[in-house]
């Protein structure tokens, strides 16, 4: 099916920002500009994978594969379409794990060592 491919990186982009929405762990974080901050990582981070890329393609590392899921756009030699929207996914994909680690460092580092809330007392075996 032609697209099939670029059609399950954006439906999978969308998953991502439900979660990212829901937790609030990166575009929607509680902090004054973290929309704009995560476009700004998005975009370079997507900037640094297709210079990779296209390293990668003029030393011959990559070729162009035929597949019928693929929707047949090519920007460049070797350099599909769906190449850009993949690396923009994981790059915002890769800020979502990351504000979700953070979090729970966080909140791990709060609770302490015995992993009770710092409100709460610990209970001590005797």
């Amino acid at each position: 099916m032609t697209g099939a491919y670029l059609l399950c990186l954006l439906l999978a982009g969308v998953g991502v920002a439900l979660l990212d929405r829901r937790w609030r762990l990166a575009a929607w974080r509680d902090v004054p500009g973290s929309r704009r901050r995560t476009l700004t990582l998005v975009g370079v981070g997507s900037a640094l994978l297709l210079a990779w890329d296209v390293a990668a393609i003029a030393l011959g590392f990559y070729g162009r594969g035929e597949s019928d899921a693929l929707l047949g756009v090519w920007l460049a030699p070797h350099l599909p379409l769906e190449e850009v929207v993949f690396v923009a996914f994981l790059s915002y994909t890769t800020l979502v794990v990351a504000g979700g680690a953070d979090r729970v460092l966080r909140v791990r580092t709060s609770r302490g060592v015995d992993g009770a809330a710092p409100d709460l007392p610990s209970r001590v075996a005797s």
